[in-house]
Order: structure tokens, then C-alpha cells, then sequence
């Protein structure tokens, strides 16, 4: 990209595969697509661009066409500018290590306040701690199966209130969060938090609040059965 944007369009080719499954690319027509891409590019972002490295993966499906083609590997990148940013998806071949095309899959985005994100994350920390605490509660306890306590709060956590840097908020009935939280943090449009309703643990935590209060009750003193010598 660097080489693309800040020298030119016959500077970057030998970053390309020229040759794809023993087909040999048409230059021209190469030459065409980065000469239009470069110059929209420029004119959209300018060329004090910062690029980031998001991820690196291989697609499998039963259906081919949402599988990653064999000795592939899709990378992506974000790119950003003093306001916007936007994501471009590179497919590399994994024998020469060359680029064989790329599109991008998000442009001119307004780069998210990432403040709020953190702040949301620091505030979800919360539920795991809540789980823990409990699920210690209950291993200090005199309930019988204490596994199957465990595993419900580790695991029944929802509904899922999801928050996303790019999207703001959503809202799903049931999604598996362990212990109730979950982040991902691959470039601002994968910065996702994902807060789960601890409602096994607070179940529980009522539970043994409720446990706890029976044996503090003791039973009155029945009076009829006091020997009369006594009184």
C-alpha cells in the first residue's frame, strides 16, 4: 500500500502474482484497476494513511464458494486517516507469498470513540468477578453436586447485551459468553464486548442468601414443654 499510493502503479506490481492456478495475469488490465483504486484512494483519504494489521485466516465450508481457494490465505488490513478509516482484504498466494487481488470490504467509516468501548469493558469486568464470587460461595457451601452449580454459571449467561465500536448496540436471546464476558479487539470494526445476564449466578447468590438466612432463624421455644418444677 505505501508502495502503491506514495510511488506508483509500476512500482507495486512486482508485489503481485503474475501468474494465478499456470494462467498468466493481464498486466494492462492490472495496471487499469491499482491506477483507478490509487487515485480514489488518494482523493478519499490523502496519502498520510496509517495501516494496521487485523488478521490473517483460511476460510472452510461445505460450500465451496465461502471457502478460502486451496494454498490461500485471506489477510486483512485496516487502514486509517485522521477521521475515517476503512478495511481492505488481501487474498495471498501461499507458495510465492504474493498478493493475487485485493478489494476493500469497508470505506470512509468515521473512526469510533474508543473511549466508551474501554470504559464498557472496564465496567463488564464486573460479571466475571460477580461469577467467581459465587461460584467460591458455593464451593465454600454444604450443597451436593457442586459441578453442575459450576458449569450452569460459566455457562448460562444470557440474554446478550452486545456492544460493538462501528454498530453501537444489539441484542441477542441467547449467545454463549463465558462467565458472562467476552471482547475482541481486531481493528475498530471487530471491537466487539459482549455482556451476558449472570443468570445462573444470580440465581444462586440468591439462593445461598437464602440458605444462609434460614439457619440464622432459630425456632421459638415451645413454653408447653418446659417442666412445670421449673417455672
Amino acid at each position: 500500500m505505501n508502495t502503491l499510493i506514495n510511488k506508483g502503479v509500476d512500482e507495486s506490481i512486482p508485489y503481485f502474482a503474475l501468474e494465478s492456478n499456470g494462467k498468466p495475469a493481464n498486466i494492462a488490465e492490472m495496471k487499469n484497476g491499482l491506477s483507478d483504486f490509487r487515485q480514489n484512494f488518494i482523493m478519499y483519504f490523502g496519502k498520510d494513511v496509517e495501516y494496521n494489521f487485523i488478521t490473517a485466516q483460511k476460510k472452510i465450508s461445505t460450500n465451496k464458494q465461502n471457502s478460502t481457494p486451496p494454498n490461500t490465505t485471506i489477510v486483512l488490513l485496516q487502514f486509517k486517516n485522521q477521521k475515517e478509516f476503512g478495511v481492505l482484504q488481501f487474498l495471498f498466494d501461499d507458495n510465492t507469498k504474493k498478493i493475487l487481488n485485493f478489494l476493500p470490504l469497508e470505506v470512509k467509516n468515521p473512526i469510533p470513540n474508543m473511549v466508551i468501548f474501554y470504559v464498557i469493558g472496564l465496567l463488564g469486568i464486573i460479571i466475571p468477578i460477580f461469577n467467581v464470587y459465587v461460584i467460591n460461595r458455593i464451593r465454600k457451601s454444604n450443597l451436593k453436586r457442586k459441578w453442575l452449580k459450576y458449569i450452569a454459571i460459566i455457562l448460562l449467561n444470557f440474554p446478550t447485551i452486545i456492544y460493538n465500536a462501528v454498530a453501537g448496540f444489539s441484542f441477542k436471546i441467547v449467545q454463549f459468553t463465558f462467565l458472562g464476558f467476552g471482547f475482541s479487539t481486531m481493528g475498530y470494526l471487530n471491537s466487539t464486548i459482549n455482556l451476558g445476564i449472570p443468570l445462573a449466578g444470580l440465581y444462586w447468590f440468591w439462593k445461598l442468601k437464602k440458605l444462609k438466612n434460614e439457619k440464622l432463624i432459630q425456632p421459638e421455644d415451645d413454653l408447653s414443654q418446659i417442666s412445670p418444677e421449673l417455672v
